[in-house]
């Protein structure tokens, strides 16, 4: 087998299994009672408790020719994003950030110069949202890539006396399914960047949604003091998202897709595909959560981002469907972004 005919999240299915079995906790040399992980691979973040409370820990890397071209991505604005995106898993599982260490993989002839500018937009991501670098390291490679990997602390406290952290895994029947925001901008942004259009007032909304995502962290946290407990952020798109929460929850979804929000600026450039941009695209950087139906209805009335409820938790065998408002199924595939079958850079 092949990576490009395993794809990306049977890979890591299988490299979780192999850790698994292999004894993933690995040996402790500290004669100490070292902290186990509460959840480790298929969250959007690892989860342990030790002696300074419940602490998260993730990591995204950008490569040059996959997720950015430097010749649509100002510098700022990709520094901005290397750090947003982390912020988003630390986001969807209830917490704040705390701290974060930068790999950064170079070529000779990058500009200094650009480079200091993109960490002062990992900079002003951090003076926004919390959290700061502290280390990391620089390498020589043939490709151009970063790595952040950020850590995260639980401040709110769950019934059991621990930090309250939001996971894939808990997702009940007779829930309702809820998302922050409004979805498929990111996609739409890109979609103009890439046909050589120019940003106008029209489209500033789509292009701020993919080079400038705003992480959902004041949400997170509102989320999990309300007791929400089944949550990730849609960084792959809408359906795939779900699909991967349903899956680790043992549960099917029944979405309406006439209630899945979209902005206008989204369905005036694009309204034969707004649907479609909304169902799959990725890199929205959104909450998508569930739980019953009046802790949503006060979580929506607390926190300043719109909520909307666009479906229900059912039973596995129903499998993730979205439906159109005379209840038929639309043909929306699960989509979104796997590294290994996008065009050249899965060849």
């Amino acid at each position: 087998m092949l990576v490009r005919d395993a794809g990306e999240f049977r890979l890591i299915e299988l490299l979780a299994e192999t850790l698994a079995a292999e004894g993933a906790e690995g040996q402790d040399f500290t004669g100490t009672d070292a902290p186990k992980p509460l959840a480790g691979i298929g969250d959007d973040a690892a989860v342990w408790e030790g002696e300074g409370g419940t602490r998260v820990l993730t990591t995204d890397a950008m490569v040059e020719g996959v997720h950015f071209e430097l010749g649509l991505t100002r510098w700022r604005d990709l520094g901005w994003k290397a750090m947003a995106v982390n912020l988003s898993d630390v986001a969807a599982m209830g917490c704040l950030p705390t701290c974060s260490v930068v790999t950064l993989g170079l070529r000779g002839n990058l500009p200094v110069e650009g480079l200091v500018d993109m960490y002062r937009g990992m900079a002003e991501a951090c003076r926004s949202h919390g959290g700061r670098v502290v280390g990391g390291d620089v390498v020589r490679s043939p490709v151009f890539f970063l790595s952040v990997a950020m850590e995260g602390q639980a401040n709110i406290k769950g019934p059991d006396g621990g930090g309250a952290i939001l996971a894939r895994g808990a997702a009940e029947i007779g829930d309702v399914i809820a998302v922050t925001g409004s979805l498929g901008d990111s996609a739409g942004g890109l979609r103009v960047a890439l046909a050589g259009e120019r940003f106008d007032d029209s489209t500033g909304r789509l292009h701020t949604a993919h080079f400038r995502p705003e992480p959902r962290l004041v949400a997170g946290q509102e989320l999990a003091r309300a007791g929400i407990r089944a949550a990730m952020d849609i960084s792959d798109g809408l359906v795939g998202d779900l699909t991967k929460l349903c899956e680790a929850s043992g549960v099917g979804a029944a979405v309406r897709g006439d209630d899945v929000p979209a902005s206008q600026e989204l369905r005036r450039r694009f309204p034969d595909e707004w649907l479609s941009l909304a169902l799959t695209g990725g890199e929205n950087y959104e909450l998508l959560f569930t739980g019953r139906e009046e802790t949503v209805r006060g979580v929506s009335e607390s926190i300043d981002v719109p909520v909307t409820t666009i479906g229900e938790i059912v039973e596995a065998t129903h499998g993730v469907r979205v439906m159109d408002v005379k209840g038929d199924t639309v043909d929306a595939e699960r989509g979104g972004w796997d590294h290994f079958v996008k065009g050249p850079a899965g060849e």
